[in-house]
């Protein structure tokens, strides 16, 4: 997905979001993670995506998702009430696909032992999307 084509629009969403933060350093920062996860880098991490914001590190981007002071439960619903404002519709249905996808190492992020949809306990990422 290329972010470029709607920047203008996902700026407007992101800005409208600010409220959620207490400093200008998180909003600014927070637009720029949510930028590099729904762009089309092939690796979605600290790194890559403060490279693609432009920044020397990826320690600002690591600041905000350990230490800075946010709610995830604000934003969420925040999201919730955009989705359902944005996207809702009477004659909709909405799916939720809990996909997982077997790996082999123990080095990516988000691996663990776990029940998978193969039908066996092995070493998988899930995947949601809704």
């Amino acid at each position: 997905m290329h972010v470029e084509g709607w920047a203008e629009e996902l700026a407007v969403l992101t800005g409208g979001l600010g409220h959620l933060f207490a400093r200008p350093e998180p909003r600014e920062v927070f637009a720029d993670l949510i930028e590099g996860l729904l762009s089309d880098l092939g690796r979605k991490n600290g790194r890559t995506m403060a490279g693609r914001a432009g920044h020397a590190t990826p320690h600002r981007i690591q600041k905000f998702l350990g230490k800075a002071s946010w709610s995830s439960d604000a934003l969420l619903a925040e999201v919730q009430a955009y989705v359902a404002r944005e996207l809702g519709d009477r004659e909709a249905t909405l799916v939720l696909d809990d996909t997982q996808v077997i790996k082999k190492g123990a080095k990516s992020v988000g691996v663990a032992h776990q029940h998978s949809t193969a039908g066996r306990p092995a070493t998988s990422a899930t995947a949601r999307s809704w």
